[in-house]
């Protein structure tokens, strides 16, 4: 058991034979997804690796899922949740073992504060119908698009979108009439799009955008003409982080 592909290709009769905390620290550094399954669930987990496996399986892009997603739908959130469950209840050994999760933090990316912040304009209408916006396709959709008026009539047509034609959410936020209210519609589109299997491909054009998206918005290059809170609409963060996860282990 001396070698790393040992240690990632362990049977779970083999993984029982370890019973101390250095043992099980020493394994984590080094496994797949379900033997750390099985080590934060181990009564000789110390709460310094199972506090280092927590941060390792990027809790903040967890939060935007919801905590009753069913146990093996996500590896990583299976660990997230045993864990935070695990800590609440003072399951975890406390031993000389430490972990300083304060580098793992600073690098996780995180939901921009920015795109949590609700436009206060004016509340938007619907005035087209769905079947015409989804009728329309490459440069006739880019050309009604640059045509739109107003920011009400750029809404309705950003609103209805459903393409994977992504110049046309680009042609969206660099419209003159683009406001704070449809930038943030857009960002939390394309944001669920890149967490759908589906578009997986597509993350190298998705990203930019939001990248765009996330720079005006803390320029304040978007006037407030319509109304849009992420918080209502989409509910981004659907759980909390416990603070005592944020803490050192000495």
């Amino acid at each position: 058991m001396e070698t790393e592909d040992a240690y990632r290709h362990m049977e779970f009769e083999e993984f029982q034979l370890l019973k101390t905390p250095w043992e099980l620290h020493k394994l984590a550094t080094q496994c797949f997804f379900y033997i750390q399954q099985w080590i934060v669930e181990s009564p000789f987990c110390s709460e310094a690796t199972a506090l280092m496996l927590f941060w390792d399986n990027y809790p903040f892009e967890a939060i935007r899922r919801s905590w009753k997603t069913r146990k093996g739908t996500d590896e990583n959130f299976d660990i997230i949740k045993t864990v935070i469950n695990n800590s609440e209840k003072g399951f975890y050994l406390k031993t000389d073992i430490s972990y300083d999760p304060a580098e793992k933090i600073a690098q996780a990316p995180k939901i921009p504060a920015v795109v949590l912040q609700a436009s206060q304009g004016e509340e938007p209408y619907i005035y087209l119908e769905e079947t015409e916006v989804h009728s329309w396709f490459g440069e006739h959709l880019i050309n009604q698009i640059r045509r739109s008026d107003s920011t009400i009539e750029l809404y309705n047509i950003a609103v209805l979108l459903k393409h994977r034609e992504f110049d046309v959410y680009q042609t969206v936020i660099e419209h003159k009439y683009c406001d704070k209210a449809i930038a943030l519609m857009v960002y939390w589109l394309l944001e669920r799009y890149s967490t759908l299997a589906l578009y997986a491909e597509d993350w190298p054009e998705i990203r930019p955008i939001l990248e765009n998206i996330v720079d005006k918005l803390e320029r304040n290059e978007y006037p407030e003409i319509l109304s849009y809170d992420p918080v209502k609409e989409v509910n981004p963060i659907k759980w909390e982080i416990p603070d005592c996860l944020f803490k050192r282990i000495n």
